[in-house]
């Protein structure tokens, strides 16, 4: 099973990211806005990928992923659950660094994008 070391090391890859707790549990964020987080039991993470992300993910395989949304007064989009215990190691990586797409700036991007 997948845990906090790994999704440490995926996080960690990308540009600008800064680990700190969230509600008390690890995540990690981007310029200070977080993009990625383990849930209480660290058995499963939220990544903040943007809905056709989550959507293909959920198509691909509902036992391992769940779109999470917050009810604040109205539907707030998060993004998606991942059950650690199920999901390839590969596309949990690929999960992350979308997600850290979805919250950097631009140019922070662009910027990754040039070095590789």
């Amino acid at each position: 099973m997948l845990g906090l070391d790994d999704l440490r090391a995926y996080a960690n890859a990308l540009p600008d990211v800064e680990e700190k707790p969230h509600f008390r549990l690890p995540s990690f964020a981007v310029r200070g806005k977080p993009f990625a987080g383990l849930e209480r039991g660290e058995t499963t993470a939220i990544v903040s990928v943007d809905r056709e992300t989550a959507a293909a993910a959920v198509a691909e395989d509902p036992a391992t992923y769940e779109e999470v949304w917050r009810n604040a007064g109205r539907p707030i989009w998060v993004g998606v659950r991942v059950r650690l215990a199920s999901v390839p190691a590969e596309r949990l990586r690929e999960l992350v660094e979308a997600a850290w797409r979805n919250k950097a700036p631009n140019r922070v991007v662009a910027a990754y994008d040039a070095e590789r």
